[in-house]
């Protein structure tokens, strides 16, 4: 790895990759990846069917959570004592009054095994609020990386003020958008899953694709925005395609039957629909309004076919959830949907229990329905993008005051998180059994491998606490955060990255601070770049998707040597997925 004050020297890819970094914009990378784009469409006849599926989702958390009480160190770990010693009213004791409140401890495979580990350095423990993480964690189906963050090139405390920083470090909307790009140092134009999408789709989803590769169940967002227009995000409510209004649930107030588009009721909705179908389907010779009629035949046709996924979806009933309330049919329950109502301790028979799942399980709901109905979509690549907010604890976040366990919004954050990270990982595991008795052709069965889910977040919250009572105190914005990744070429049970010491005025925090806001030792580069090539994305284009990635050392090999910062920025401990 290169010294980070000096100047970074570039190699021929390295330089067509930076020259997204110039003043004048990201031409370079758009014309890389349109002729990369042509190379990958002409290869595309080699893929048949939805043989080789892949799905990723990125969940991002809104607001920045204190992922420092989300994994936190265990007795035996070396951090421990300066997390007693700092946390405040925040430190969450392994031993709670009456044992309801005791985090659940882990231990890292891969920190155990490493001879140069720190005595301890593989005990960690997680929020009290995540049993089930836990066992995902421990079952080898979920991992953690430590302390990521953006960066502009390799930083520590010592060369914080002497290197490139990114710019409004703490601002909750930069630092979202940074995120979601990877180009901290340049205006934003795409993020780094819309510069994917641009260029796996032509092989990957041309011309069998019915709807975009890139789908949002949290609206229009930064991560699926890509340069060179081809693939535009769809959104995507929690019950599925945005319909037209005026029409009922499902169109039933105008079509006899939702899945024949043209199955018009006498009335005047139906009559009110038709009209509409048919002004939307001539063919107008002024540009504007023929790409108008376009874009919305376009909805409409995604629309059907999102519907589709989800009939498909709702064929498979639980065994064991009961039916619905008799105002919604009293029909028995699909099984994504009674996955995740059982894991919620919610009754499947109450009256619209629907509406008591939270909105994060809501959108895992409606991404798990278009992954089995995948079929009726013709991705054989898909990348989701879901979020989770209400993160920002300023205050109210919970803690141990007195003596005594206050709970707070963290609490009710992770207890929502554990439900849906469970409920979602179950339905996928469900998903490759039930599948084997569907009769499917060879090889287009799901797979648990076939899907990987991975967080991010604005940043991490300072370490120390913003006041002395439990009841009323929280953190603020820090950098360096806790992120999880989950699914079946995850290598589970393991925790990636350089997990900080905790002494919020040592040499991990930022200088002249005493708060504890970590300065990352792994960049989003590097967390992300196994992702891409997860997904397809070839040795040589790596750089393309992700241009600053030169700058930072190898995520893609093993090595980790906690030693001192230089030691630890050359080797990046970042090979979290397995297979590629």
């Amino acid at each position: 790895m290169t010294n980070p004050n000096k100047k970074i020297p570039l190699s021929r890819r390295g330089f067509m990759a930076r020259s997204a970094c110039s003043a004048m914009g990201l031409t370079g990378v758009v014309n890389t990846l349109a002729h990369m784009r042509l190379m990958e469409g002409a290869l595309a006849n080699t893929v048949g069917g939805i043989t080789d599926y892949k799905a990723c989702i990125v969940l991002f958390h809104f607001g920045a959570t204190d992922a420092n009480n989300m994994l936190m160190p265990d007795a035996a770990h070396p951090g421990r004592a300066n997390y007693d010693g700092s946390r405040g009213v925040l430190a969450l004791p392994l031993s709670s009054p009456g044992g309801t409140d005791d985090p659940h401890p882990i231990v890292a495979d891969n920190l155990a095994a490493h001879p140069s580990a720190p005595a301890g350095a593989e005990n960690f423990a997680l929020h009290p609020r995540l049993p089930d993480v836990k066992t995902l964690f421990d079952a080898g189906e979920l991992s953690f990386a430590t302390n990521v963050g953006t960066l502009v090139v390799p930083t520590t405390a010592a060369t914080y003020n002497n290197v490139p920083l990114p710019p409004q470090l703490f601002s909750h909307s930069d630092q979202q958008n940074q995120w979601q790009s990877s180009l901290p140092d340049v205006p934003f134009q795409s993020g780094w899953g819309g510069r994917i999408a641009d260029l796996l789709n032509p092989a990957w989803n041309e011309p069998d694709g019915k709807i975009s590769m890139a789908v949002s169940l949290s609206g229009i967002n930064d991560h699926q925005i890509g340069l060179l227009g081809d693939v535009s995000q769809y959104s995507v409510t929690n019950n599925g395609a945005i319909s037209l209004n005026g029409y009922g649930t499902n169109y039933g107030n105008a079509l006899s039957d939702s899945s024949d588009p043209t199955s018009y009721l006498s009335n005047g909705n139906g009559r009110r629909l038709k009209a509409f179908q048919d002004i939307m389907n001539y063919t107008h010779d002024h540009l504007m309004e023929e790409g108008y009629n376009t874009v919305v035949r376009r909805a409409r046709e995604n629309e059907g076919f999102v519907g589709s996924a989800f009939t498909e979806a709702d064929l498979w009933l639980h065994p064991t959830a009961g039916n619905r309330h008799a105002n919604q049919g009293g029909d028995p329950w699909p099984f994504i949907e009674g996955t995740f109502i059982l894991q919620h301790g919610l009754n499947p028979a109450a009256n619209n229990v629907l509406n008591n799942v939270p909105s994060l399980s809501r959108q895992l709901i409606s991404i798990a329905k278009m992954i089995a109905g995948r079929r009726c979509l013709g991705n054989s690549r898909q990348l989701f993008f879901c979020s989770y907010g209400g993160h920002d604890t300023h205050q109210d976040q919970g803690g141990f005051g007195g003596g005594n366990y206050v709970t707070g919004d963290l609490d009710d954050n992770m207890e929502t998180l554990n439900h849906a990270l469970k409920a979602f990982n179950d339905v996928m595991h469900a998903l490759e059994t039930h599948e084997t008795t569907l009769g499917l052709p060879a090889g287009e069965e799901f797979n648990y491998n076939d899907y990987l889910l991975a967080s991010h977040s604005d940043f991490n919250r300072t370490f120390t606490p913003n006041g002395n009572n439990a009841g009323s105190s929280g953190s603020d914005h820090a950098w360096g955060t806790n992120v999880y990744m989950m699914g079946g070429d995850v290598k589970g049970k393991n925790v990636f990255g350089y997990y900080p010491d905790l002494d919020p005025t040592g040499t991990w925090t930022t200088p002249g601070s005493s708060r504890g806001r970590w300065v990352p030792t792994t960049a989003i580069e590097q967390f992300s770049a196994p992702i891409a090539k997860w997904l397809g994305i070839a040795d040589p284009e790596i750089a393309t998707i992700f241009p600053n990635l030169e700058r930072f050392s190898d995520p893609f090999t093993a090595g980790y040597n906690p030693t001192n910062f230089n030691t630890i920025l050359d080797n990046a401990n970042m090979d979290w997925i397995s297979g590629i």
